[in-house]
C-alpha cells in the first residue's frame, strides 16, 4: 500500500484484555476507512472500557506500528456474549496498544473499519461513556439464500449468528445487492419472480416477474440495472433499479450466471443448453449480444478481476479454473484445483483469487498478479459459493450439503468458525460498506472444523437398466426399460447430483459421490428427469412392453 506524504491523523488504541470487540474470538486485520478514522473502533473501546488518543503527525512512514503488551494475561477462553459459543483463541493480552496511521486518500492496514471520522485534535480524547454492541453502527449483514427452506438468512458478522430468516418463493436462487447495501434482490428458480428486500428492515418490499425459472442475478457497479439469467426462458431479463421494471431482454440459452465488466458495459453469460454451451456476450446498454465464446464443456460460475482483463471461469467436469482473457475473448490459461470447481472470486483489494471445489470440499486461494495457488483450506461438505469483506482479509463460504457456512481468515488461511445456518445454503452477498471483519463468534453448536462425511454410499449395481452420473451428465440420456422394472442410478462423478423427475413422480434427494437410487415404473410412459443441483443434466426414462 502506498504512503501519501501529506500530515495524517493518528489514532492511538488500548484494548484491555476482556475487548472483544463485543463478541467471542478475535478479529482478523483491522482498517479504517480514508476519512473515517475510527467511530467503529472507538465505540467498541468505549463498550471494553478501552481508550483512544488521536493527534496530528506528520507525513508516515508506515501504515502501522503496535506496541507490544504491557503484561501479559494467563491463557483464558475469550469471553462470548452468544450462548455456547465457542472459539479458536484461547487467551489474549491483558492490554494491546496500537497505532494506526490514516493518511488521506488512503486506508492504513491493521486497523477497523468506520462509517464516519472521529475529530482529530493534539490533545488526547478519550471514550468512556458506555457504548452497547447494538449501538455501534456500520456492522455488516450478510445474506444466504437457504435453497431447501424457501427464506434468506440474514446473518450477523459481527456475532456470527443467524439474526432471522425472510421468506421467499420456493428456490432462492441468484442474489445480488445495491451498491448501498440498502436493498436486496433475490430470484426463486421455483418461480417466475425477483423479490426485492429492504435491508434496513429485511423484510420483502416487492417482486418484480421475469418468467419461468429465474437463475443468477448480476448488478451493475453503479446499482441503476440487474440483470436476470431467464433459465426457463432463454433471455436475460433487464431490470431497471429505478422503476423496479423489466426494461428489457435480450436471448441467451439457458442462460445460468453473469458476470458485469467493472465498466458496467458489458455482460457475459454462462450459456448452459446442450450443445449450445458458451459465454455469451452482451452489451448491456444496447440489450443485445455482440459476441459469443464457445465453450467445450458446460459453464457454471464466472468472475472478473478488478480491472477487466480478465474473467475466471469454471466448466462442469473440468478441474481447473478457465482464465479468458477479453480483450481476445481467448482462454488463455488455467489454474488447477479440486475437484468440481464452482464459484470463483477475486477479493476487492486484489490480494486474493478464490475458488470453492465442490468435490472435496475446500477454498483454493490463489494471487492474481500469478494465477497460481498458495493455499487450500478445507471448508464444509459441497461449498457452492463465496463473498469477501471489502478489505479482502475473510471469506464466506457457503456449504450447501453440511448446511453451514465457513468463515475463512485470508491472511493466515485458517477457518475462524463454522456456523450451522439453515438447509441448503447456496448463494450468499456481503453488505459492501460498513464492513468491519467478522470476529470469531460462532453460535450455539458452531465448530471450527468441517463435519465428517455422512454414511458410506451405498455400491453401485450394474446393468442393462443402469445409469450412470460422470462428469455433469446421465451417461444414458435415454433408456427403454418394460413395465415393472426398476432403473438404477450410480453417482459416479466428483460431486452430489440428484436424479429428480420433471413431474414429480421420484426424487433422489442428495445422492453423494458413490451412492445409488432406484426406482420402479410400473406404468408405461415416458418420464423426464433432470438433476436439482446442475439443472442443464437432463434425461430420459421410456416404459413401454
Amino acid at each position: 500500500m502506498t504512503d501519501h506524504a501529506q500530515p495524517a491523523t493518528t489514532l492511538h488504541i488500548t484494548l484491555p484484555m476482556s475487548c472483544n470487540g463485543g463478541a467471542a474470538g478475535q478479529f482478523p486485520r483491522r482498517r479504517f476507512l480514508a476519512g473515517a478514522a475510527a467511530s467503529v473502533g472507538v465505540a467498541l473501546l468505549a463498550a471494553c472500557g478501552g481508550s483512544t488518543k488521536a493527534t496530528d503527525t506528520p507525513a508516515p512512514t508506515k501504515a502501522l506500528t503496535a506496541a507490544p503488551t504491557t503484561a501479559p494475561a494467563a491463557p483464558a477462553a475469550a469471553p462470548s456474549n452468544v450462548a455456547g459459543a465457542t472459539t479458536t483463541s484461547a487467551s489474549a493480552p491483558a492490554a494491546t496498544t496500537a497505532s494506526a496511521t490514516t493518511p488521506s486518500g488512503s486506508i492504513a492496514a491493521g486497523t477497523a473499519r468506520a462509517t464516519a471520522p472521529v475529530a482529530a485534535t493534539s490533545a488526547a480524547s478519550s471514550v468512556s461513556a458506555p457504548v452497547t454492541q447494538a449501538q455501534v453502527a456500520g456492522m455488516p449483514k450478510a445474506y444466504i439464500g437457504l435453497f431447501k427452506d424457501n427464506t434468506v438468512a440474514v446473518f450477523d458478522t459481527m456475532t456470527n449468528k443467524v439474526l432471522t430468516t425472510i421468506p421467499v418463493p420456493t428456490g432462492p436462487h441468484g442474489m445480488v445487492l445495491t451498491p448501498n447495501g440498502k436493498t436486496l434482490y433475490v430470484s426463486s428458480d421455483g418461480a417466475t419472480v425477483v423479490s426485492i428486500i429492504d435491508t434496513a428492515t429485511d423484510k420483502v418490499t416487492g417482486s418484480v416477474e421475469v418468467g419461468q425459472t429465474p437463475h443468477g442475478l448480476a448488478i451493475t457497479p453503479d446499482g441503476t440495472i440487474v440483470l436476470v439469467a431467464g433459465f426457463g426462458t432463454n433471455q436475460v431479463m433487464v431490470i431497471d433499479v429505478a422503476t423496479n421494471k423489466v426494461a428489457g431482454q435480450v436471448a441467451v440459452p439457458q442462460p445460468h450466471n453473469i458476470a458485469i465488466t467493472p465498466d458496467g458495459k458489458t455482460a457475459y453469460v454462462a450459456a448452459q443448453q446442450q450443445g449450445a454451451t458458451a459465454l455469451a456476450i452482451l452489451n448491456i446498454a444496447e440489450k443485445k449480444q455482440t459476441g459469443n465464446v464457445t465453450v467445450e464443456k458446460t459453464p457454471r460460475a464466472l468472475n472478473f478481476d478488478i480491472k477487466g482483463k480478465q474473467l475466471y471461469f469454471t466448466l462442469a467436469g473440468v478441474d481447473a479454473v478457465q482464465i479468458l482473457d477479453v480483450a481476445s475473448n481467448k482462454v488463455t490459461g488455467q489454474i488447477a484445483v479440486g475437484a468440481s470447481p464452482h464459484h470463483p472470486l477475486i477479493t476487492a483489494t486484489d490480494e486474493h483469487g478464490l475458488v470453492v471445489s465442490q468435490g472435496p470440499g475446500d477454498l483454493a486461494i490463489w494471487a492474481p498478479n500469478t494465477n497460481k495457488i498458495i493455499g487450500t483450506v478445507k471448508v464444509g461438505t459441497m461449498p457452492h459459493w463465496i463473498a469477501a469483506s471489502s478489505d479482502g482479509d475473510t471469506a464466506y463460504v457457503t456449504n450447501e450439503a453440511s448446511n453451514d457456512l465457513t468463515i475463512v481468515n485470508l491472511e493466515t488461511q485458517k477457518v475462524i468458525a463454522t456456523v450451522p445456518v439453515g438447509n441448503a445454503p447456496r448463494k450468499i452477498v456481503l453488505q459492501p460498506e460498513m464492513i468491519m471483519q467478522a470476529a470469531a463468534a460462532p453460535i450455539a453448536g458452531a465448530t471450527t472444523a468441517p463435519s465428517a462425511s455422512s454414511a458410506a454410499p451405498a455400491p453401485a449395481t450394474a446393468g442393462a437398466n443402469s445409469v450412470t452420473v460422470a462428469s455433469f451428465a446421465f451417461a444414458s440420456q435415454s433408456i427403454t426399460v418394460a413395465p415393472g422394472q426398476t432403473v438404477t442410478w450410480t453417482n459416479k462423478d466428483s460431486t452430489a447430483h440428484t436424479t429428480t423427475a420433471d413431474k414429480g413422480d421420484w426424487d433422489s434427494k442428495t445422492l453423494a459421490v458413490g451412492a445409488t437410487f432406484q426406482h420402479k415404473f410400473d406404468q408405461a410412459g415416458t418420464f423426464t428427469y433432470h438433476c436439482a443441483i446442475h439443472p442443464f443434466m437432463t434425461g430420459t426414462v421410456v416404459v413401454k412392453s
